[in-house]
């Protein structure tokens, strides 16, 4: 199975938008500030589970508690350490899927996280396809 056949099992086809209105006023409520390229990603893939047939955890685009679950103080300071803002938009585990300024996909959780790639594709791949895949290749220092 590939990244794509996941995405289009999950509902998404090429050219989807779905409206974001609460998504993004939940983020923006929470204190994250909404870059236009998290409104283009989650106008794409928002309310989205993707999951491969032998992980029970699905890949989670968006939703309401989005913003509930994401942590301002992580993402303030993985933003920090690469320099761009980083927006919460996905779950997948313990793990918060975020978009910088340009597009590209990181993921955190707690003191570690990493670049994912720059499209949505290139994360499914590397969390569900590739073996041993996505590994985590930055830390926060504890201050």
């Amino acid at each position: 199975m590939d990244a794509v056949t996941l995405l289009r099992n999950s509902g998404w086809r090429p050219g989807r938008d779905v409206d974001v209105a609460a998504v993004v006023e939940a983020l923006t409520g929470e204190g994250f500030e909404v870059t236009d390229a998290a409104v283009r990603f989650l106008r794409e893939f928002s309310g989205l589970s993707i999951a491969e047939p032998t992980n029970a955890n699905p890949l989670v685009i968006g939703g309401p508690d989005l913003a509930l679950d994401a942590d301002l103080g992580w993402c303030e300071l993985y933003s920090d350490a690469i320099g761009s803002p980083l927006v919460p938009v996905g779950e997948y585990s313990n793990m918060v899927l975020f978009v910088d300024r340009e597009g590209g996909l990181w993921g955190g959780f707690d003191y570690e996280f990493g670049r994912g790639g720059s499209s949505l594709e290139e994360v499914i791949q590397g969390l569900f396809v590739d073996r041993p895949g996505w590994r985590f290749d930055r830390h926060i220092d504890r201050a």
